[in-house]
């Protein structure tokens, strides 16, 4: 689970500094960037049971097996987070507010409802939310969930398409995440093709 968290922080943080440029809101990028680096740290601190329980979906939905190993990375990750920040303080020095939204933005990111129900939540945590979401709709993780969740790819481009608006919480990121879904459902239809004439 480590190495695909490495290459989902490498792919997804050029969708972090897009919803940077297309939000209306103040943005402390300092705060987006380095809360979205650590805000899987928590899977490093768990079992293989509980990262195989955390995949139990129904498209973006949670199975109840997996609401818990969810809760309990964002947990365990903000935990990390005070950790590093306090034993090692970046330079210069982040304020107690900067602190603050990183581990409400590494506590929330997998909660996009919670962030919703808030209200009046910086647009750096929001962007961090959808920074990570958008990492669903990427081709790599499109067919590698098909696998690890034993869905098949058009149900699982459904799935998407059905839990978009309520996984994303700034428009800019449910813009992106609706045009990543068209790229999908282009290599869907030809790897639908390609099983035909195979």
């Amino acid at each position: 689970h480590v190495r695909t968290t490495d290459v989902h922080v490498a792919t997804c943080l050029p969708f972090a500094r897009e919803l940077i440029q297309a939000s209306s809101g103040t943005i402390d990028e300092r705060v987006v960037h380095i809360a979205f680096i650590l805000h899987d740290s928590g899977w490093g601190q768990m079992t293989e049971q509980e990262i195989a329980d955390s995949l139990g979906v129904a498209g973006l939905a949670l199975s109840g097996a997996a609401v818990g190993p969810k809760a309990r990375h964002a947990e365990l990750g903000r935990d990390l987070a005070k950790r590093i920040l306090t034993e090692h303080p970046p330079d210069p020095p982040l304020s107690e507010e900067q602190k603050r939204m990183i581990y409400d933005a590494i506590f929330y990111h997998d909660k996009p409802e919670q962030l919703a129900a808030r209200g009046n939540v910086s647009p750096s945590i929001q962007i961090v939310c959808d920074t990570d979401h958008l990492w669903s709709f990427t081709h790599e993780n499109f067919w590698q969930d098909t696998v690890r969740k034993g869905v098949a790819p058009t149900s699982y481009l459904e799935n998407l398409g059905q839990d978009l608006d309520g996984y994303f919480v700034t428009s800019p990121g449910k813009g992106r995440a609706r045009k990543m879904l068209e790229d999908r459902r282009v290599e869907v239809a030809s790897w639908e093709d390609w099983i035909r004439r195979n």
